[in-house]
């Protein structure tokens, strides 16, 4: 009988002890998105976690906060980098406020189209230039999009001229700003999470953003015209904190970059098919769904395409982008 109490002893304390080093084995790691969990953007987050999860057999626990519910953009970068957070998906315009250099993706009319935009982005000399990021305390996991950026007013937009002494809300991006005062508006900063109660008050005449964001946040309560002139498709990338990333064993590490580029995949498709059924719903939900003539709007921001290149001394990098859009 002491013998059978001493074995089962010993398997009972066995089994706790596997238990506690497989318990310690699972770190969780969090992500931040900032939109609502039925966007597209936000769904890949959960693709992306899930994946994490499966290929590093649970070592690893990805957990995906929606909605800013770990804060806005701005403060999510900075979390990434000081290590806080492990992850996050962010438009490249807010990388802006650690190297400007990534304001260059900001610039108007560089992308011809959608199939363009994705040769760049993938392309060797994109990723040799985001490297710049790892110093700074980040590192690119996976390119995802966030499509053309359009703009949603309360008068309707036409042309140019119909922007004049408007105020439309952009990130803090000094791009993005100048690009709005040489369409004739001002630009102004506002957070995301703010954005539907300055639309609301007046605070901004309207902003511009891509159809999915304007369904996933109601815009379209407090904007009634969508003017599609696709001013800019400024990439949206999922990023690591390199504070978290150089911790990982290297499998792990691997595990991360593979569910990163499987995320990019899904990522295209799943946003094709979301922009093509948002734009349908505010066809049905706006006063009016305008799509201009294109021209215009690009003749008024080709003199600063140049000379913000110049300014953030990228003009090598945008000269290949704009030669490489005569392919497409």
């Amino acid at each position: 009988m002491k013998k059978l109490f001493l074995i089962t002893l010993a398997v009972v304390l066995s089994f706790c002890l596997v238990t506690q080093v497989s318990a310690k084995k699972a770190r969780i790691l969090k992500f931040s998105s900032i939109h609502e969990p039925y966007h597209v953007s936000a769904i890949t987050a959960d693709k992306f976690a899930a994946r994490v999860n499966q290929l590093t057999n649970n070592e690893l626990e990805v957990q995906v906060y929606h909605s800013r519910q770990l804060g806005d953009a701005r403060q999510n970068v900075e979390n990434v980098r000081n290590g806080s957070l492990a992850f996050t998906s962010v438009s490249i315009a807010n990388l802006s406020q650690v190297i400007p250099t990534m304001d260059m993706f900001s610039l108007p009319y560089i992308f011809k189209n959608d199939d363009h935009y994705w040769y760049c982005i993938q392309h060797p000399k994109i990723e040799e230039f985001m490297k710049q990021l790892e110093p700074k305390g980040i590192k690119i996991v996976s390119w995802i999009t966030s499509g053309a950026r359009s703009l949603f007013t309360q008068k309707p937009v036409r042309t140019p001229a119909d922007l004049k002494g408007m105020k439309i809300r952009v990130m803090a991006s000094p791009v993005m700003i100048n690009t709005m005062k040489a369409l004739g508006a001002s630009g102004v900063p506002v957070a995301w999470g703010e954005l539907y109660n300055a639309l609301q008050t007046g605070v901004v005449d309207g902003a511009e953003n891509n159809p999915p964001s304007l369904i996933s946040m109601k815009f379209y309560e407090v904007s009634k015209y969508f003017t599609l002139d696709e001013h800019m498709r400024i990439p949206d990338v999922n990023i690591v904190s390199t504070r978290v990333f150089n911790r990982l064993s290297k499998s792990q590490q691997e595990a991360i970059m593979r569910a990163g580029l499987e995320a990019t995949h899904f990522m295209r498709g799943a946003w094709f098919e979301s922009e093509r059924v948002s734009v349908e719903k505010l066809k049905k939900l706006m006063s009016g769904i305008i799509e201009p003539d294109k021209q215009p709007f690009m003749d008024a921001v080709a003199p600063l395409v140049k000379s913000e290149a110049k300014r953030l001394k990228v003009e090598e990098m945008v000269n290949w982008i704009l030669e490489t859009g005569k392919q497409f």
